[in-house]
């Protein structure tokens, strides 16, 4: 599915985003200095319920001023830097697959996280694209019945693709945990490229099950 065409406000966190991985000064940098400062404790408060607050704190911050207080475009984000992380994790593993310098069953785990990670950046840009239209949905005012219906569904939606998205990056990791697969530093290399990206996605989890706790049923 390609993502839906965005409106203003997600407009401006995907220039952050974009800002914040070229260096360059983005939306959050031009907001009023009274008005980052409480959006970022907005963030803060949100991540403070997440499982890795001080990485959701650092990785989040730089896009209070375009997230605002809405916990749908946090969300949103949260779940583009997980998504990015997956795709880096994803490269990774490929090239550590194809290098062939493996033993044979280090080898056979290889291919096997790079076929999970894969699956999980698939479930995560689910998530994005659809935590994307309900943060559309919000910004138009929409409070009808079947949008309080929509928006459940959404949630949920995001919280299985996410949760399932975790349990790849934790099956990855699982398969160099015998002597014969990890051996020679490859699980310590797994483990630096995937270890972060599982943080990553918990971190992203626990913020829509937060949101999933304040979306009626």
């Amino acid at each position: 599915m390609a993502p839906r065409s965005l409106d203003c406000p997600l407009l401006l966190l995907s220039a952050a985003l974009l800002s914040c991985c070229c260096g360059l000064s983005g939306a959050a940098r031009s907001a009023p200095s009274s008005l980052v400062v409480g959006n970022v404790s907005f963030v803060s408060a949100w991540c403070a319920g997440t499982e890795y607050p001080t990485l959701c704190d650092a990785t989040l911050f730089p896009y209070a001023a375009a997230v605002g207080t809405s916990p749908a475009r946090l969300a949103w984000a949260a779940l583009n830097v997980t998504l990015d992380g997956a795709r880096n994790a994803t490269a990774a593993m490929k090239g550590i697959a194809a290098g062939g310098h493996l033993a044979p069953v280090a080898a056979e785990a290889a291919g096997d996280c790079v076929s999970m990670l894969g699956d999980a950046v698939g479930m995560l840009r689910q998530s994005v694209e659809t935590m994307a239209e309900q943060a559309e949905e919000e910004e138009e005012g929409q409070a009808t019945q079947q949008a309080s219906r929509t928006a459940r569904f959404r949630v949920d939606s995001v919280w299985t693709w996410a949760s399932a998205a975790l349990t790849d990056d934790s099956m990855c990791m699982e398969g160099f945990k015998g002597e014969a697969a990890g051996s020679g530093g490859v699980r310590e290399a797994v483990r630096g490229h995937v270890v972060g990206l599982a943080h990553l996605t918990a971190n992203a989890l626990g913020i829509v099950n937060a949101m999933a706790g304040q979306t009626p049923p």
